[in-house]
């Protein structure tokens, strides 16, 4: 008897060993996030110059440029974070339709990131907020996860927007994109997950 449960421990011990090295030599998948090197928001609006927001950085975009827990002046222009580059003024009271596309560059061939947020519509989520008691936008959501997944839902995505301009006047145009917010959501501050971009435009209305 005792012989049979010294051989039980002996073999017990073994599959442990066995399963322990199986797990070192295949360890579990990482999900990591997407690198974002460029982005390239397109306005356009019927009979207006088509005006772009643009950033890139070959380091990639998230974290460092998070704002979450800040506390903003609404005539504080300069706050920190990713600084974008804006091709020319809006013009005051027109609607105009939003499109953002996301790359990473630091891969050949560029890696389309846009596509891969559309595949996973149901994990992500831009937000929009003027800065500045001079700056009048408004924005507007154009798409939900049902434009990309055929098991999506109504909730909103951003990768297609309208902004509506109001009376002339100066600020910034935050954008940031979620990884994983709450979903259906009241905004930022109540969305949670985890920042992929965080980049403010300074925006002119004239």
């Amino acid at each position: 008897m005792k012989a049979i449960k010294l051989l039980a421990l002996f073999f017990t011990g073994i599959l442990v060993f066995a399963s322990c090295s199986s797990d070192d030599d295949n360890p579990a998948p990482v999900n990591e996030e997407e690198l974002i090197t460029s982005v390239t928001i397109t306005l356009q609006a019927e009979g207006e110059e088509d005006v772009t927001m643009t950033y890139s950085d070959e380091s990639g975009l998230g974290h460092d440029h998070d704002h979450e827990g800040e506390s903003h002046d609404e005539d504080d222009h300069d706050h920190e974070g990713a600084q974008g580059v804006v091709s020319g003024a809006l013009k005051p009271n027109v609607t105009y339709t939003g499109a953002i596309v996301l790359l990473n560059e630091s891969v050949s061939p560029v890696e389309n990131i846009t596509a891969e947020i559309e595949e996973e519509a149901d994990e992500h989520q831009f937000f929009f907020q003027p800065i500045g008691s001079e700056l009048s936008i408004t924005t507007t959501y154009a798409d939900t996860e049902n434009d990309y997944l055929s098991n999506g839902s109504d909730n909103h995505v951003g990768l297609k927007f309208s902004l509506t301009t109001g009376a002339e006047g100066h600020g910034d145009f935050r954008v940031i994109l979620r990884h994983q917010p709450k979903k259906p959501n009241t905004g930022l501050d109540d969305a949670g997950g985890e920042t992929d971009m965080d980049i403010s435009f300074h925006v002119h209305v004239e």
